[in-house]
């Protein structure tokens, strides 16, 4: 890989010497926008403190400032009525345009005085508590992130992962599948490559950091506006291309290449175009590895602005696919290999009008879908196969009216039509009856028995003399409609006191459901720096699509009840750019899915290996706790954070003889601790530097100077309590592993989790020509982390195993074979903008 990489960083270093020169003039630029109604705010000051320049938007709420020098900025924007905010680190890194978006909230507190006190810390103002604004800058610092819109909220003290493997966002001891994700107002329910069925996640995340201006997320009980989902909403907004001219840029990394490009079309239209290509398989023709994955993929947005209404156009595409020819060697399957393949798109337009100076609108159309092609075999004999379609179209509309001097009114109605078509086929399995017989031997010279590997007998018969067979068949094509509405309100009514009641209702016909969701948000503010918050809920989610397919009764099923309950206090050290959070929270679970199996005695062999498809909407859980959070922002040369999470998850036994009982949660991991901080050096002002920077041999070099313009260190500790899990017993009758009716689940617990992660960045400067070098080291001191255990079964490759293998003897009482997560692992790249 470096051998493909290092020729990139040389041609980029080289255009940097012969085409452009060192220019130290640029520019910050962009826009002030209500974050209630999205209406530009004219009249606004914008102010570069250390500076003192300052300018008033303009009847478009755009901004400009001219002429800067290389560095880093703060930028503070004011207007009355409205909280003033500061804007740190906005970097400007040669002859361009720096471009930011502010949004500005109703003030809570009503001051007299022009002099207010600035905030580093925006808060959106219908959400009152778990809550979290981010922006670009923000996500692209982000230590053991990997630059992944996901994984940035994986560092909140509300938010788990499942593994490393995966950037799936689990709350508050919930399950995976409970995020409602949208981008520019397009619900996508899976944006990643190598989406995992019936959740919210994959390895890595389609949404190209580049083009995306921040994100919000609500660890629970949002404004009524969200729904759809049990437990978190992950709201990311894309910024509009360049409307002045065109540039691009290349980012080349460990897996890959990906370019991109925007700019202004005609009067009035900006585009923004990105493509993403891997380039492992390359690197495989070179050095055979076992699996390698493969996969493209590529985003655009087009804007087209009028007088008073604006029009955005979205799409996203994704394609992936893996190959694993020693899947059974590596992961005990029944097939020798395994292939994967998937698809995901998202496209969708949006047109917002501004009618009056208080009334607005939003009308969004959309589509959105994922496909899944994993098959299992050997040789020709095809053992698994998944094949399965899941697409939305969906057209929503929003109205906003303002009264009074801050107050809001949101209005919206919804209309889905959900479309699926799931064939899964699995080989049927006989059961079957084993015996072992023994061997003579040699051991170092001696005769020695050993066990030879499991022989089978006969295959298990019903009472009608058919053999029992563990099988799944699946294949359900079907259309189903979800519509609903809502009405949310932000409102304050009086001094310091900021209230967010919403109702919304939702319907789905395939599940003949009909389901309210009252929604209350509130934040008074004692003083000028701290604040009191709670929040209220109700959420319903509806069954996944691979639920409702699995068995005709599933029809049955209602939708997930999630009721949520947040008290909180937040402390603002605006001098020192410092927030300091502390929240209680409850949440109940009502109508789970579980298997039928799972609620009645065991009838015969079967029920005792495989579980039943059908399922039942009896599950009940909750989960309790308490988190710590506090945050520097990047004021001057270091910025950290620090969050501890104590969280209680607990779920209901339906098996009989077990009812009262209650188990932890698959999630439920105690305690949890992350730890994140970083420094910043900037050296563009030295004379030493400058000089150095002339050289022809110092520009050849950049990719391994040690000194740059601006050179960022940082790390992330994270710490996770052993998460739970069953221990099987295994059948040495039958040569399968089962879970014992007599055993509680989740019993035992996985050792603790915890890892290290480092990252170091590099940023040059060529004029027009920008140049991000960086590393991320994942896991730095190598932590053998525990994922989870394999239980094979007996396999048909175990008979292959010579009879006076010593391995034979250990699969008469079954082996567990455990499975870590990632270990160290160097990745870096380099980032060329034009």
């Amino acid at each position: 890989m470096a051998q493909m990489r290092f020729p990139a960083l040389r041609a980029g270093a080289l255009a940097a010497i012969f085409t452009f020169q060192l220019v130290d003039a640029g520019r910050i630029i962009g826009t002030v926008k209500s974050a209630q109604s999205n209406r530009p705010i004219p009249g606004a000051l914008v102010a570069i403190e250390a500076e003192t320049l300052a300018v008033e938007t303009g009847p478009d709420g755009s901004f400009a400032f001219e002429a800067l020098s290389v560095g880093s900025y703060t930028v503070k924007v004011s207007k009355k009525g409205f909280e003033t905010v500061h804007r740190n680190d906005v970097y400007v890194a040669g002859k361009g345009d720096k471009h930011i978006a502010i949004e500005l909230s109703p003030a809570v507190v009503q001051l007299q005085k022009m002099t207010v006190h600035a905030t580093s810390f925006r808060k959106a103002p219908d959400m009152a508590s778990s809550s979290k604004i981010m922006n670009i800058d923000e996500i692209m610092r982000a230590p053991g992130a990997l630059v992944d819109v996901q994984r940035v909220i994986q560092n909140l003290p509300s938010v788990a992962s499942g593994s490393d493997q995966t950037n799936e966002i689990i709350v508050r001891g919930g399950a995976p599948g409970e995020n409602l994700l949208i981008m520019d107002n397009i619900e996508i329910p899976n944006a990643n490559q190598f989406a995992e069925q019936g959740s919210g996640g994959g390895v890595i995340s389609l949404i190209n950091p580049m083009l995306v201006k921040g994100l919000t997320f609500s660890a629970g009980a949002p404004p009524a506006q969200y729904g759809g989902k049990a437990s978190s909403v992950l709201d990311v907004s894309l910024r509009d291309g360049n409307d002045k001219i065109i540039l691009g840029g290349i980012d080349i990394g460990i897996a890959g290449v990906g370019g991109h490009a925007e700019g202004p079309l005609w009067r009035g239209s900006t585009f923004m175009l990105s493509a993403t290509r891997s380039f492992l398989e390359f690197v495989a023709d070179y050095n055979p590895i076992a699996a390698v994955p493969e996969f493209w993929g590529g985003q655009a947005k087009l804007t087209q602005n009028f007088e008073n209404h604006k029009l955005s156009v979205n799409g996203l595409y994704g394609d992936n696919s893996i190959d694993i020819e020693d899947a059974a060697e590596q992961f005990y399957t029944r097939g020798e290999a395994i292939s994967s393949e998937g698809t995901v798109y998202a496209t969708g337009l949006t047109w917002r009008g501004f009618w009056t100076d208080r009334l607005s609108s939003k009308v969004v159309i959309s589509g959105v879908g994922n496909s899944f092609d994993r098959r299992e075999f050997t040789g020709d004999r095809l053992f698994f196969h998944n094949v399965s379609v899941e697409e939305e179209q969906t057209g929503k509309v929003e109205l906003a009216w303002e009264f009074g001097s801050r107050n809001t009114i949101l209005a919206g109605a919804r209309v889905r039509r959900a479309a699926f078509d799931i064939r899964i086929t699995d080989e049927p399995d006989t059961l079957k009856t084993y015996h072992f017989d023994t061997a003579a031997c040699s051991d170092g010279g001696n005769a020695v028995a050993h066990i030879m590997a499991p022989t089978p007998d006969s295959a298990v018969t019903a009472a009608n003399g058919n053999p029992l067979l563990i099988s799944r068949r699946t294949h359900r094509a079907d259309v189903g409609y979800k519509s609903g509405g809502f009405i949310s309100a932000t409102l304050y009514p009086f001094e310091r006191l900021r209230l967010v009641p919403g109702m919304r209702v939702d319907a789905f016909d395939y599940t003949n459901s009909k389901n309210v969701s009252p929604r209350l948000g509130a934040l008074y503010s004692l003083t000028d720096q701290l604040d009191v918050t709670a929040a209220f809920g109700v959420h319903y989610q509806d069954p996944d699509y691979i639920q409702l397919a699995a068995h005709p009764a599933n029809k049955d099923l209602e939708a997930k009840r999630a009721i949520t309950g947040i008290a909180g206090a937040e402390y603002l050290l605006d001098a020192y750019g410092i927030k300091m959070i502390a929240e209680l929270f409850y949440k109940r679970y009502d109508n789970l899915a579980v298997p039928l199996s799972f609620t009645r005695d065991i009838l015969s062999p079967i029920d005792r290996f495989a579980r039943s498809r059908q399922l039942v909407s009896q599950g009940k859980g909750y989960s309790y706790g308490f988190e710590l959070f506090a945050q520097k922002k990047l004021t001057d040369r270091f910025f950290w954070s620090a969050a501890y999470s104590y969280a209680i998850s607990r779920y209901n036994d339906l098996r009989p003889g077990h009812r009262k009982e209650w188990y932890p949660g698959d999630y439920d991991f105690g305690s949890g601790i992350t730890l994140t901080g970083g420094w910043k050096k900037e050296l563009h002002t030295r004379d030493w530097y400058k000089n150095l920077k002339q050289k022809i041999w110092f520009k050849i070099l950049t990719p391994i100077m040690p000194v740059a313009d601006r050179i960022e260190l940082s790390g992330k500790w994270r710490y996770l309590g052993g998460r739970p899990y069953t221990p099987l017993t295994y059948d040495t009758l039958y040569q399968r592993w089962y879970r014992d009716i007599n055993q509680g689940i989740n019993s035992a617990r996985f050792p603790a989790y915890h890892r290290l992660d480092l990252r170091i960045e590099r940023r040059f400067g060529f004029g027009f020509l920008q140049m991000i070098y960086y590393f991320d080291f994942q896991n730095i001191y190598n932590q053998d982390n525990l994922w989870t255990y394999i239980n094979p079964d007996f396999n048909e490759s175990y008979s292959k195993i010579d009879r006076c293998d010593k391995r034979a003897e250990a699969y008469k009482k079954g082996v567990r074979e455990p499975a870590l997560q990632l270990p160290f692992v160097p990745a870096g790249g380099i980032i060329i903008g034009f």
